[in-house]
């Protein structure tokens, strides 16, 4: 679609900065500008501030600023035609249409494959844990964990393997690039000692964003080896404090309120009891932006940590930034 500057004003003027941002992450009023923690990093006294006289926003702990198609394109991971069209959408402007750019195109290009070797990643991790010997260890632990059948085909439960290169060759065979499973985070390089994948030895758990896109991998580690818990690096497709694992169910389930989980075992577990509107946090403390996914779709949360005193800590911060 082809958008004149004229009609790109005429958009923004229409979509004023506080309201548009307030869909996405919990702003305060403060003096003549609007507050709130930055949602592009973590902080604990808030720094990002949005202003209605000016129409743009900036964060004094980051530098990062600018007007509402940028919050869009950050936040969202939009590009300048899907931030624009949004906020067209928003206030019911019509768009022409035209050809994307290459670049547009390029970009929309290598979102899709990144999609698509992490789907054939977690194909392979799955069909290793149900229909291969080598997943033995891995399927146990999910039935020592009281995880059904069901549920283990519901989530894509999988596992990796305990060969370092086990999924590289894999991939490789069905043709993806070295730079595309650096770029997905499957796996690194090195110049001494050539590919690794990024999960070995680990029950693998699926991410998957908004639209059930696969854009990462939670693995456990079976064994003793360090961390316990690991996430996917974040990429193109994946931002940790920006997604929440189980959304993409949790968001249709949820006339009697969301329950926040700490971790995507706990998640699993209420899920297959029943309880389809729980969701949780990827390895990091609950943040500004998963915040204001939860609150697109309810004002209603429960709280489901542990009552140790980490989880105790983490339940206060969390109703924090909720309120």
């Amino acid at each position: 679609m082809f958008i004149p500057k004229e009609l790109k004003d005429e958009i923004v003027a229409r979509n004023d900065i506080v309201d548009v941002l307030s869909e996405y992450i919990s702003l305060k009023k403060s003096g003549s500008d609007y507050v709130c923690c930055c949602p592009f990093h973590n902080e604990k006294t808030p720094s990002f501030h949005v202003s209605r006289e000016r129409q743009r926003y900036k964060c004094f702990g980051c530098e990062t600023g600018g007007g509402v198609i940028t919050f869009l394109m950050k936040h969202e991971n939009m590009t300048f035609p899907e931030a624009v069209k949004n906020l067209a959408d928003r206030v019911g402007i019509d768009l022409p249409e035209r050809e994307l750019t290459a670049e547009e195109k390029q970009r929309i290009t290598k979102r899709e494959k990144l999609f698509d070797i992490n789907l054939t990643a977690a194909g392979y991790f799955h069909y290793i844990l149900v229909n291969s010997p080598r997943g033995k260890s891995g399927y146990e632990y999910f039935k020592n964990r009281g995880i059904t059948d069901e549920t283990i085909k519901n989530f894509g439960l999988g596992y990796a393997d305990v060969y370092r290169d086990d999924l590289y060759k894999y991939l490789k065979s069905k043709g993806y690039s070295n730079e595309l499973m650096r770029d997905a985070g499957l796996v690194k390089f090195d110049e001494k000692y050539g590919p690794s994948d990024m999960f070995w030895n680990r029950v693998i758990v699926p991410i998957t964003d908004m639209s059930n896109n696969v854009i990462a991998f939670g693995g456990r580690v079976l064994g003793d080896a360090k961390p316990k818990y690991l996430n996917t690096r974040e990429t193109e497709v994946f931002n940790k404090s920006r997604n929440l694992f189980a959304m993409y169910t949790a968001k249709t389930k949820c006339k009697k309120g969301i329950i926040l989980c700490e971790g995507y075992m706990d998640v699993i577990a209420m899920h297959q009891a029943g309880f389809q509107n729980s969701t949780a946090s990827l390895g990091t403390a609950f943040t500004e932006g998963q915040a204001s996914i939860v609150k697109k779709y309810t004002s209603d949360v429960y709280l489901a940590y542990d009552s140790d005193g980490a989880g105790t800590n983490a339940a206060m911060k969390a109703i924090s930034i909720l309120c």
